[in-house]
Parts: C-alpha cells; sequence; structure tokens
C-alpha cells in the first residue's frame, strides 16, 4: 500500500513536528483523508511525542507552584491554601511554607539525637573525672 510507505518514510513525524514543505503537508491532507490508517498512525505518534515531551520535561522551581498560587489568590481576592494537608485543617494557615533561601532547615529528629549524644558524652567525662578523683586517694 501506497500508506505504507508514507508512513515508513518518517513523512508523518516530519509534518507532526512542523519541519514539512506545503507539498509534503498537502500529501498528508490527501492520505489522512483517504486512509484512516494514517489517522491511526498520526494519534499513535502525538502519544509517542507527548509521552517524549513530558518524560524529559524540566521541572519548575519547588517555589514557583507557591508563589503564582499565591498571586492568582491575590488577584481574585480568595484566601490560598499553600499545601493539600494544611488545606484540610480549619484551624491552621500558614503563609510561607519554605524557608528563607539561605537559611538550612534540620528535622527535630537530629536535633534530639544530637542532644542526646552530648548528653552522653558530658556524663562519660564525670564518670572519668569522678573515677579519676576515687583512684588517686
Amino acid at each position: 500500500m501506497d500508506y505504507e510507505r508514507y508512513i515508513s518514510d518518517g513523512n508523518l513525524e516530519k509534518v507532526l513536528l512542523g519541519f514539512a514543505t506545503p507539498e509534503e503537508e498537502s500529501e498528508y491532507k490527501f492520505y489522512l483523508d483517504i486512509f484512516p490508517e494514517v489517522q491511526t498512525e498520526k494519534d499513535e505518534v502525538e502519544r509517542k511525542l507527548e509521552r517524549l515531551a513530558f518524560r524529559e520535561a524540566a521541572q519548575p522551581p519547588v517555589h514557583l507552584k507557591t508563589a503564582i498560587m499565591q498571586q492568582v489568590a491575590l488577584e481574585a481576592g480568595t484566601a490560598v491554601a499553600t499545601s493539600t494537608w494544611y488545606a484540610k485543617r480549619k484551624d491552621i494557615h500558614v503563609e510561607n511554607v519554605a524557608p528563607p533561601p539561605h537559611q538550612m532547615r534540620v528535622h527535630i529528629g537530629w536535633k534530639i539525637l544530637l542532644i542526646a549524644l552530648l548528653a552522653m558524652i558530658a556524663a562519660s567525662i564525670l564518670a572519668s573525672v569522678i573515677f579519676f578523683a576515687m583512684t588517686i586517694r
């Protein structure tokens, strides 16, 4: 079939990506009207291109969503929930969840671990001083 050659030559991809000449676009419209297989292949190629575009897309900065949502809320004159789990609690409202970029935040578990470690070190130093004092006498 003639449409199989058209598809296998890569003309369909060229038209869908916008690299085709006007003659190739008219040929594409001709094949599209006559052969339903070209429409099926077109849909499949579009899905592949879309999956590829989403897979290779660059992720926007994290703070961008909060900034956009706050701007939309200002323009609409409504309150905005900055996080989905905060939206469920009516008694909590947080304006800025993210820390400033020049500050580092540490999880509370690491702070407790550090305090416990320092307390153990202090206790061992105290125990060694007491043991040393008892052995001198």
